[in-house]
Order: C-alpha cells, then sequence, then structure tokens
C-alpha cells in the first residue's frame, strides 16, 4: 500500500512538471509542497521509469520556450556582469545592483565559536564540496577504464555524498548531537571553457551547468539543514570558472560562474528567509573563519603563490610552500591560522596545518597524460572538537557507497 502511495506521488510530481511547462517552482506551487520535495519525487520518478500520463499543449515548444526563458534570465544575468565588470564596478556593487543583496561583512554565525557543546559529543563536522566540475565529460575509453563522468553521473555522486555524510554523523558516532555543520564550497563548481578542449567535449553549457548545479546543490543544503538544524556556508572561488580564458587579477570575482552561483544561492536562501542557512561569500580569494578556537583558511588552492612542482614530490612541494607564503601573509594581518584548506589539486592530503580536498570528477585524461596517480572520486569530511581540535578526519567516497555490500569477509588470514 505504501509503494502505491508513493508512486502515486511520483507519477503526480511529474505530471506536474509537464502542466508547468518544466517550471519546477510553479509545479511544486500547485502541488502544495517545497521545491526539494518535488525535485526528490521526480528524481524516484525518473529512476522508476515512471512516465507522465499527461499531455501539455504543444509540448515539444513548451519545453522549448522554457529553456530560452532559462538562458536569456541567465544571460542577462552574465551580460551585466560582465558589463559591470569591464566598468570596473566591484563585485560588491554587483551583488547589490544585480542581486539585490544587501552589502555586509560576511561573518560566521555565533553557534560556530560557542564553547559549551552537548556532552561527550563529536564537535562540529565539516563537509567540503570543491571541483565537481560539473558538464565535464571524462570518456572511460581514454583512462583506461579507470573513472566515468558526465552529468547523470555527477547527480549521482553528489547525492551519495550528501547521504553518506549524513550516514556517518548521525548512525556512526557516539553521541551524534551537533550545533550545526559547516559547508565548504570551494571551487571549480563547474567544467568552464578555460581550454578548447573543454569547449569541445563539455555536455551543456556554462549557464546549463550553473542552473543545474543551483538546483542540485539547493537540494544539498536543504538536506543538510534539516538533519542538522543549521548551515554555515563558506565559499571560494576556482579557475574553471571564470568566463575569461585568460588569468584575471582584478574583477576575478566579478567574472566567475563560481562566485555568480554562490550568490544565487545565498539569494535564494535570502528570499526563502531561511535563517538556518548563513553565507561567507567573499570578494577575494579566501574565507577566513573560525570554529571553537581553530582558525581556518578556505581558498581553492590555485592562489598560493608559488609555480607547480615535479618529480618525486608532486603536489607536496608547492602546497607546502604556498601554505607557508599564506600563513605568513596573514599573520602580518593578526590573523592567525591553523589550517589552510584547498581544493584544485584533485588528491585528498591531510597534513599538518593542511586539509587538501579531492574530487567529485575523479581520474581523468589530464591525470592520465601526467601520470599521476589514481584516486577514486572523494570529498572530505571531518570533526572539530572544542578542545582536541581536529579529531576525525572521514573522507566521503563519492559514489553510491550505501548501496555497496563487502565482498568479502571482514578480516582474512592468508
Amino acid at each position: 500500500m505504501y509503494q502505491m502511495v508513493t508512486e502515486n506521488k511520483n507519477l503526480e510530481a511529474i505530471n506536474a512538471l509537464v502542466v508547468a511547462k518544466g517550471n519546477k517552482a510553479e509545479a511544486a506551487k500547485t502541488l502544495g509542497i517545497p521545491r526539494t520535495t518535488l525535485i526528490g519525487r521526480l528524481e524516484a520518478a525518473e529512476r522508476e521509469g515512471i512516465v507522465p500520463t499527461v499531455n501539455a499543449p504543444d509540448t515539444d515548444a513548451a519545453l522549448i520556450e522554457q529553456k530560452i526563458l532559462y538562458d536569456m534570465q541567465i544571460s542577462d544575468l552574465k551580460k551585466q556582469v560582465k558589463e559591470l565588470a569591464l566598468d570596473n564596478i566591484t563585485a560588491e556593487q554587483i551583488r547589490k545592483t544585480v542581486f539585490k543583496l544587501h552589502n555586509r561583512t560576511a561573518k560566521p554565525p555565533k553557534w560556530l565559536r560557542k564553547s559549551s557543546p552537548a556532552h561527550g559529543a563529536p564537535g562540529v563536522p565539516t563537509l567540503f564540496l570543491s571541483d565537481l566540475h560539473w558538464g565535464e565529460v571524462v570518456n572511460p575509453d581514454e583512462v583506461n577504464g579507470l573513472n566515468k563522468y558526465d552529468r547523470s553521473i555527477a547527480k549521482a555522486r553528489l547525492k551519495s555524498t550528501i547521504e553518506s555524510t549524513i550516514d556517518l554523523c548521525t548512525n556512526h558516532m557516539v553521541n551524534p548531537k551537533y550545533p550545526g555543520i559547516v559547508l565548504c564550497l570551494g571551487g571549480d563548481m563547474i567544467s568552464g571553457h578555460i581550454h578548447e578542449e573543454l569547449t569541445e567535449t563539455n555536455d551543456g553549457t556554462n549557464i546549463e551547468h550553473v542552473l543545474e548545479l543551483f538546483d542540485h546543490l539547493t537540494w544539498a543544503i536543504d538536506s543538510l539543514a534539516d538533519v542538522f538544524g543549521k548551515v554555515f556556508v563558506p565559499c571560494a572561488f576556482g579557475n574553471h570558472g571564470r568566463m575569461f580564458r585568460q588569468y584575471r587579477h582584478k574583477q576575478a570575482a566579478a567574472t566567475s560562474f563560481d562566485w555568480m552561483l554562490y550568490t544565487m544561492l545565498e539569494k535564494h536562501y535570502t528570499n526563502a528567509k531561511d535563517k538556518r542557512v548563513q553565507f561567507q561569500i567573499n570578494y577575494g580569494f579566501d574565507s577566513y573563519y573560525k570554529i571553537y578556537d581553530v582558525n581556518y583558511l578556505l581558498t581553492h588552492g590555485d592562489r598560493l603563490g608559488v609555480k607547480g612542482g615535479s618529480g618525486v614530490v608532486g603536489m607536496l612541494g608547492p602546497i607546502s610552500r604556498g601554505v607557508a607564503k599564506v600563513k605568513a601573509e596573514y599573520a602580518t594581518h593578526k590573523k592567525p591560522i591553523d589550517y589552510v584548506i584547498m581544493g584544485h589539486w584533485h588528491q585528498y592530503l591531510s597534513l599538518k596545518g593542511i586539509i587538501v580536498n579531492g574530487s567529485l570528477k575523479g581520474y581523468d585524461e589530464y591525470a592520465m597524460s601526467n601520470r599521476f596517480s589514481y584516486e577514486e572520486p572523494r570529498q572530505a569530511l571531518w570533526f572539530t572538537h572544542p578542545k582536541y581540535g581536529i579529531t576525525f578526519q572521514l573522507p566521503v567516497i563519492s559514489e553510491q557507497a550505501l548501496d555497496k555490500k563487502p565482498k568479502s569477509e571482514w578480516v582474512k588470514w592468508i
């Protein structure tokens, strides 16, 4: 009986979307349910192979019309941002003019610094999402079958990452009582077109990728807020999301699709008056915040002020030298740093005072061409305790880990 009711709701959702000409917000409003609930039912309908039983007038034309409308809206935003940037208008003014958001100094919420958590609780969890490269295609034939990536796989991996994080935090920790969760967004959220080969092989356009990822990140944030109560989202933009192929130092935020995506998300939660979610979106390359007495600096990892490494040392050399420069720079401003956290390198790494994130995309043709070691797609997860600092570090494997069963005994003598 329960399965039948669920299937009916999923069919109802997909029918409502057809009638609404593909407009998810309108379909959710018609059904009287939250937009995130609608998206969940649509995904379930897709998995179950449910097809709509209604037809909208001139369905093809309606879908084309809706896509054109979305493209025009984002194209208009992009045009405004470009024009303002070329006029040397700051990202702060773009935030106010284009997105109608008040200018303010981004500060972490007070609950992050509260010194009296629940007795015996693990502390504050942090999930680090970066290097999603949404829209990029990895051809398995070109990487010896080690990986495959496209938009459908990206959706599944992001969903698995969020669900695995919730599972690890709530079902595998003693006394799982949390004041909230930190969700770091560390850049390279979309593939971008900074290289000619990406323009040729990406699945869709930058605008499509931003729109689609916006939907999935709102689902991710809503899901975390429902479980943890509060979500703090510090952000740093990467290099793949820039609007120009040439690296830019001036107006880097104002010409970044990452920064645009983050600001769209903040606008969404501001309009929804959802006080559970708070963003820290800076105009520079870093986000500085504190959890209890631990000082964090979030940066993408491409602006460390050092050149790339080579030989056996690989990325360890430039990362270590770069972090030393960053810490020295912030020390002059009396901002001590305990941990520099970054993405960019696509290899999960935990060193003294450094956490480097993996990637959602995983192993690709560039890594194969440069003979980098293989690493499965993963995202960093760790806990900050008020007394012990960083304790547990549990990188989340970004596959359908929850559905996998052990292939052998838990231990074996050979």
